[in-house]
């Protein structure tokens, strides 16, 4: 298949700019998503490169081929940037541009030399590509099953720019690698027209699932104390019981003593601090998606430990929320919680739900501001 290099290149240009700006178009639609923008500049230089070194110049003018050069690279320092983003990782680490500011210094003594240029683009962007494929594969936030096909990919990339050093390195020709080499060769059109669209598609993919995971996740969060809501607790409460084998689990439910008076007293400002100041005490004692509000002013959390254990945890949350409220600023607030305690090896969420309710009124009946103990718990319950 014979194809006109000015014409693939044109093409390939014209396919980078669209999917550019669709990238660019997408992270102005929904700013969330940040990594969208840098990726979509990515797309943009990679093209602007190609018009550069490519089109309208004499055959290896000096300037274009060290401009458009240096735009490409820049490109894969923009896509590992975004790759950063996505991952909300802050900051910029100044040595990522390494390979660009190498060329630029090393261009005036290669620029005669093809295999040279060859060589050292093509390592360059081949690392560039594997360090984007381990910033999303190492520091992924989500499960993300198109970030998974995304570092596939890059991988991929990778191995492309790799294999298009061959020719400046061996003195052996194989076809296949020879024509990757070319700037414009059937194998490399089809590889670039496939590959280009896919990965800026997978790109898109991966804005599409954060975005939709986002907001099931929120869904299950309280707004007010940023923990688990009821449901969110509930769905973990069910899979760490679930998992429990044979082991004891205990049952925690807080009840924020005399809420409505403090919201009487003191305003309902004065109460939604007590409640994002007891959700601070409990995050602070109690590991993660073990605990949450099941609402107003009542709490609950699950643990995968004996009643004394779980007994002496609450006690210090008891402590630490009664000591907190004495030191925070504004109106005196004197937020106390009482809390009702339950265990067992066998007995379902509801069951355990249920006597540590019981637990807790009886707490309330001595007096509040204290830990009660439940009684033991069936496997009928």
């Amino acid at each position: 298949m014979t194809l006109d290099p000015v014409t693939l290149n044109a093409a390939f240009v014209l396919l980078a700019l669209v999917l550019g700006a669709l990238l660019v178009f997408s992270w102005a639609l929904n700013q969330k998503v940040r990594a969208l923008l840098p990726w979509g500049a990515a797309f943009c230089l990679i093209a602007s490169g190609f018009a550069v070194a490519n089109l309208g110049r004499p055959l290896n003018s000096y300037p274009a081929l060290m401009v458009g050069n240096a735009l490409g690279l820049l490109s894969y320092v923009a896509l590992y940037a975004g790759c950063r983003s996505f991952n909300d990782r802050r900051g910029f680490p100044v040595p990522i541009l390494a390979g660009v500011v190498l060329w630029v210094l090393a261009y005036p003594f290669i620029h005669e030399r093809h295999d040279y240029r060859l060589i050292l683009v093509a390592l360059t962007t081949g690392i560039y590509s594997l360090l984007s494929a381990w910033e999303l594969w190492r520091h992924a936030r989500q499960p993300l099953a198109s970030q998974r096909i995304a570092v596939v990919l890059l991988i991929l990339l990778a191995i492309f720019n790799i294999i298009r050093t061959w020719p400046g390195i061996s003195l052996t020709s194989i076809p296949w690698f020879d024509a990757l080499a070319s700037r414009w060769s059937s194998e490399m059109a089809l590889f670039l027209v496939v590959f280009t669209p896919t990965l800026a598609f997978m790109f898109l993919s991966m804005a599409k699932e954060s975005v939709e995971m986002g907001y099931r996740q929120a869904a299950l969060l309280d707004p007010l104390t940023e923990m688990p809501n009821r449901r969110g607790f509930m769905q973990s409460a069910a899979r760490l019981i679930g998992a429990r084998e044979g082991r004891p689990v205990s049952c925690l439910v807080f009840d924020l003593d005399n809420f409505k008076r403090i919201n009487d007293v003191f305003g309902h400002d004065a109460g939604d601090n007590a409640l994002r100041l007891f959700g601070q005490v409990m995050a602070k004692h109690l590991p993660a998606q073990t605990f949450g509000r099941l609402g107003g002013e009542e709490f609950a959390a699950i643990l995968p430990v004996e009643m004394e254990k779980a007994v002496a945890l609450a006690e210090a949350i008891r402590a630490d929320f009664s000591g907190a409220g004495k030191t925070t600023p504004g109106p005196h607030v004197p937020a106390t919680v009482s809390v009702g305690c339950s265990a067992s090896t066998y007995a379902t969420l509801e069951g355990l739900l249920q006597e540590a309710d019981r637990a807790l009124y009886r707490a309330k009946d001595h007096g509040r501001d204290i830990v009660m103990p439940g009684f033991p718990l069936r496997a009928a319950q």
